[in-house]
């Protein structure tokens, strides 16, 4: 116990920079250019505004639950600490593994698609050949560097990406507000004949995952100035700044198209709506920095995830669920290094392999991994929700029932209402012919995950009792 409690992160983060971190995790850029044509053509089309906005209250009724928990966990340790504390050891560690394994698949997808669109626009202007994936390989390299070094020099990185990225989608905004005049925007996204039209489930559904990585404010709870003040600022900002921005700039890109022609315009450019808003207002060249700035919101969020996953493999290290080597601290940056360079090293030898038998970065290694990962992520959101519900009826808190009740469950609904969505819809997500086969892979794949670390936490039980009551220190 005593070295559990000389190893500490180092930092003083404040609100802002944890913000930064936890929004360009949620990639703004990204949500817009890929999550908005989603919503529009698999979704309720000019309704997607809705969307965010309903993702944005389930997310808010999730937050009310996991603030008013966060003060009873002391460790970096983020979701799988509240759920170990709420619903028991075993159901924690198998969320933790589940963590773990979901997350590194997002990074791993978001590299290959780093290295995807590097080529595609590079390649273009430059007129090289270069294959997509020595630019996913030099994104690898850079977030290993950046990993390696104190956390106050990735979130400056962070910031100034964030910052760019943001900056050109408000400026589509203000377009679109200014050429619409005073008659305002299109008012057709709020009318409910628009809200309740095509599959409204698949567009909240994308409008939920565009929320991802948000648990990084309390990841970075060793690292923060003040934590029983910054963390709860930091997520009810978080949430709720990421929640306007999305209902602001959906509502604004569909109302440059209008209601009566939104279906065809997202029949004629698919996947490129986004930007051929941008183009019809800005012309060719802004495209073409939005696409580059797209490059940097892909990296952000990688390296914010690659931030996610060494915390939650630090904090299993320094409490003897993994080798203890992975807590160990650079006597200099006060960074996770060792847990840093083993999931850098995961991700070369997981690119070798993906290279080696010719998978695609965009339609399988991005498609599958993100979905993949998404889905897990939902699973470790409901299992939190119910452990905070859990954990504040068995100690019969004090507190109000708005945070510890009725809040976390409203919020449970809504996230097992989606994650039932994305199951049943899951083949379609995936397309192709084997659809069918590659979604029961996926499924039966998360659910083995969480069962491992289940097996292990009972195994430590039964046969390890030290280590097993180790396991307690996690939350």
């Amino acid at each position: 116990m005593g070295e559990v409690e000389k190893q500490k992160l180092k930092g003083t983060l404040g609100v802002t920079p944890i913000v930064m971190m936890v929004v360009a995790t949620a990639a703004p850029l990204t949500v817009m250019v890929a999550n908005t044509p989603l919503m529009v053509s698999m979704g309720n089309g000019i309704a997607a505004p809705v969307d965010a906005f309903v993702a944005t209250v389930i997310m808010f009724l999730f937050t009310v639950g996991f603030v008013a928990m966060s003060k009873y966990i002391t460790n970096a340790g983020a979701f799988y600490a509240f759920i170990q504390k709420g619903l028991g050891r075993s159901v924690g560690l198998g969320s933790a593994t589940l963590a773990v394994v979901s997350y590194a698949l997002i990074l791993i997808a978001l590299q290959g698609y780093i290295g995807y669109t590097t080529a595609a626009v590079l390649n273009d202007f430059l007129g090289a050949a270069v294959p997509w994936w020595v630019y996913s390989l030099a994104a690898v390299a850079v977030i290993a560097y950046l990993g390696y070094r104190d956390i106050e020099l990735s979130s400056k990185f962070l910031g100034i990406a964030l910052i760019l990225e943001i900056a050109v989608v408000v400026l589509v905004d203000f377009a679109v507000i200014l050429d619409k005049g005073p008659m305002g925007l299109e008012t057709a996204s709020f009318h409910l004949e628009n809200i309740i039209s095509g599959s409204p489930g698949l567009g909240i559904l994308f409008a939920i995952f565009s929320f991802i990585g948000f648990e990084s404010t309390v990841i970075y709870r060793e690292e923060a100035k003040d934590p029983d003040r910054t963390i709860p600022r930091a997520t009810y900002t978080a949430v709720l700044l990421v929640g306007a921005f999305y209902v602001i700039s959906m509502w604004c890109a569909v109302s440059s198209i209008g209601s009566s022609n939104i279906a065809a315009f997202s029949e004629t450019h698919g996947a490129d709506m986004y930007l051929a808003v941008t183009e019809h207002y800005f012309g060719v060249v802004f495209m073409d920095v939005m696409h580059v700035l797209l490059i940097t919101s892909l990296f952000a969020c990688a390296l914010s995830l690659h931030n996610i996953v060494v915390r939650y493999k630090y904090t299993l290290g320094r409490f003897g669920v993994l080798n203890d080597r992975f807590s160990n601290i650079h006597p200099e940056h006060g960074s996770p290094h060792v847990s840093s360079f083993v999931l850098s090293l995961f991700s070369l030898i997981a690119f070798a392999l993906l290279i080696a038998i010719g998978a695609d970065p965009a339609s399988q290694i991005y498609a599958w991994g993100a979905m993949a990962g998404t889905l897990g992520y939902m699973a470790i959101l409901s299992l939190t929700c119910a452990a905070v519900v859990v954990f504040f009826r068995r100690e019969k808190s004090a507190d109000q029932v708005w945070k510890t009740l009725i809040a976390p469950s409203a919020g449970l609904l809504g996230i097992l209402g989606c994650l039932w969505v994305a199951i049943s819809n899951l083949p379609d997500l995936i397309g192709g012919d084997s659809a069918k086969t590659v979604s029961i892979f996926v499924v039966s794949f998360l659910l083995a995950t969480f069962a491992f670390g289940f097996w292990v936490a009972e195994r430590f039980r039964t046969r390890h009792p030290v280590r097993y009551e180790a396991l307690r220190q996690l939350a």
